[in-house]
């Protein structure tokens, strides 16, 4: 199994949402978010999770950090239990925090856009 670090996921993290305009000191509160629930584990169950920590689990499963699994389990009296769980996607997250994003990219995406807009004389 892969070993995740908190420097790995802090940068896959920047290299997802850095680029969508998310702070250094928000990526650092996402990882601490991510990690006070995962700990050392691999899973976390879906019914721990609160309405917003839900949400945000689904935003980071859309960016690839995280992926759903479900489990069923039959109990003694026949009645199927159905576990529902988070999985960290360690080899995307490894992936990401590989990439090298250029910080002034979105500064230069501002910039093509204020200029179109001054071409287009909207300003």
């Amino acid at each position: 199994m892969v070993v995740l670090r908190r420097e790995t996921l802090i940068k896959a993290l920047e290299n997802v949402y850095g680029t969508k305009g998310l702070t250094r000191g928000d990526v650092l509160d996402l990882c601490d978010f991510l990690l006070d629930f995962f700990g050392y584990e691999d899973y976390v169950l879906d019914n721990v999770l609160s309405p917003p920590e839900r949400d945000a689990f689904y935003d980071l499963e859309e960016n690839g950090i995280l992926k759903t699994q479900a489990e069923e389990v039959t109990l003694s009296k026949g009645k199927v239990w159905r576990v529902n769980q988070w999985v960290f996607r360690r080899n995307k997250i490894i992936q990401f925090a590989s990439l090298s994003v250029h910080e002034d990219g979105l500064e230069k995406k501002y910039e093509d856009i204020f200029k179109e807009l001054e071409n287009q004389e909207i300003l």
